[in-house]
């Protein structure tokens, strides 16, 4: 079984919205804290442009969520990927 190695201060996570993105002031207070306290520990926070958008009830094009999380996903600094919500 291979394990992925633990993450560092320092390390970058990738925040995308592959499903809905946010637009609610409430919503994106907390996506402003989550960020925030991930920064305080120590990890440098990537976010795609998707999350804080809606389009059509999705944070963007399937276009778009596709290409967005690809370049999270292909970007070897990237060590850690968070959805940002799923309704």
């Amino acid at each position: 079984m291979r394990y992925p190695k633990k993450l560092e201060k320092g390390d970058i996570i990738g925040i995308t919205a592959p499903s809905c993105g946010f637009e609610d002031e409430g919503d994106l207070l907390r996506i402003d804290n989550a960020k925030r306290k991930l920064e305080e520990k120590g990890f440098r926070v990537l976010e795609t442009s998707n999350v804080r958008t809606n389009y059509k009830g999705r944070s963007s094009s399937k276009v778009q969520r596709a290409k967005e999380f690809l370049e999270l996903w292909k970007n070897p600094e990237v060590k850690s990927i968070i959805l940002a919500g799923g309704r």
